[in-house]
């Protein structure tokens, strides 16, 4: 195991707390919804993807906010603050300045979950 795992469950202490807070202890539970989760992204990101091409706001404030939910609740709150920022920068800031936040957030999604 890594360091930065538990030995016992193999989860990174960030999951381990998730399992805490939001699954009751129940890591198979947790495991089962990560799985799903993680088979989701790619049709997430590309959700994202395609409102980003086309300028569409709401689409892309949704994409964000429905990934916000789900990496807080996996334990990726660093992830989950960054799609909060593209979700409220969508309507708050110049597209291309909100478009740039959504790159970024699906650059950190590719990398944190080993997505293609």
């Amino acid at each position: 195991m890594s360091p930065l795992t538990d030995d016992i469950t193999g989860l990174p202490p960030h999951e381990l707390a998730a399992v805490s807070e939001y699954f009751e202890g129940d890591h198979e539970f947790y495991r089962i919804f990560r799985a799903s989760a993680v088979a989701q992204f790619p049709a997430d990101l590309q959700a994202g993807d395609q409102a980003e091409a086309a300028a569409d706001v709401q689409a892309l404030r949704r994409a964000a906010h429905t990934l916000k939910g789900v990496l807080l609740t996996l334990g990726y709150a660093e992830l989950s603050a960054c799609a909060k920022t593209v979700e409220q920068g969508v309507q708050q800031q110049p597209w291309d300045e909100a478009a740039a936040g959504w790159r970024e957030l699906r650059a950190r999604m590719v990398a944190a979950f080993g997505l293609a």
